[in-house]
């Protein structure tokens, strides 16, 4: 799928953007795009247990289809995404992890009658909403929700979004550590590898939560494979790594799914970031502290 190798792409380039502001514009593009939707919001909820005095949820980030953050949205849509709690609500009810329309969680009637769906009408001209958790080790907190106008999202649509998930999951936990380091960098907090005199480079996420295999040897690769490897971190498809190493695509793939029974992975982003933090390839370039507080001062 076109859009699936896009969003790969985008992910495994995310690996290696040392600022967190800059992981998610290209991204909020493509999944615009690959959906047909037209606007888009990342939704937090700050605390498992809501204040029910106020009513208020976590902070929240919107993009145009064009990928610009667009900071004059209208104050009473935005509140009114950040107070909703339905979508919230039964993630976190019913254990369900998967991505799902409005009108699927709510029943059709009653998403059209809410409250949200009458500000996403009035203000953006949209009427349906796809919304897609972004789930941690505590359950799903973050929310991508994606509107559109016309017919509603297609079972295509669907998924695409359960498939690109454990991606977008993978640059939400990388744009996390990164603002985090900054953050420590900016206020002078130490950052620096154990038994080193140099900063460290900022931490990489996991894109999943399972341990390492047991007895796992992650030195245990041939130094083809470790080419390849190095060339997958880069964002490369199979047929052009074939073509930079004079074999054939078929060869890349056994190459690629020896990589991945060797480390315990199952897909590129998740192998990127376990070779890195087992130091098989180095860290994502150009993301040092730059002597303590100049990495942050941007933040």
């Amino acid at each position: 799928m076109r859009h699936y190798e896009r969003m790969l792409d985008l992910a495994i380039k995310a690996l290696r953007e040392p600022d967190p502001g800059r992981l998610w514009p290209p991204v909020a593009t493509e999944l615009l795009s690959a959906c047909g939707g037209e606007f888009l919001f990342l939704k937090q909820d700050e605390f498992p247990e809501r204040d029910e005095r106020s009513g208020d949820g976590g902070p929240i980030r919107f993009w145009t289809a064009d990928g610009a953050a667009d900071h004059r949205l209208d104050e009473n849509l935005r509140d009114g995404i950040r107070r909703s709690q339905p979508f919230g609500d039964y993630f976190a009810s019913s254990g369900d992890r998967t991505p799902r329309t409005a009108a699927e969680i709510l029943g059709d009637s009653a998403w059209h009658g809410s409250r949200t769906a009458e500000l996403l009408r009035g203000t953006l001209g949209t009427d349906h909403l796809l919304v897609l958790p972004l789930p941690d080790a505590s359950g799903p907190r973050r929310y991508f929700l994606i509107c559109r106008s016309g017919a509603d999202f297609t079972a295509a649509h669907l998924a695409y979004a359960r498939r690109i998930q454990p991606l977008l999951v993978g640059v939400d936990e990388q744009a996390e550590l990164l603002s985090r380091w900054r953050r420590e960098a900016a206020a002078g907090l130490p950052a620096q590898r154990a038994g080193s005199g140099r900063a460290a480079n900022p931490p990489v996420a996991r894109a999943e939560a399972a341990p390492d295999p047991e007895g796992q040897v992650f030195g245990d690769l041939t130094p083809r494979e470790l080419t390849v490897l190095t060339l997958l971190a880069d964002a490369l498809t199979a047929a052009v790594i074939g073509r930079r190493l004079g074999i054939s695509v078929h060869t890349v793939q056994k190459h690629i799914q020896s990589i991945y029974r060797k480390l315990g992975t199952r897909d590129r982003v998740t192998t990127v970031l376990r070779a890195q933090t087992h130091g098989l390839i180095p860290a994502p370039a150009g993301a040092h502290a730059g002597g303590g507080t100049g990495g942050g001062a941007r933040g």
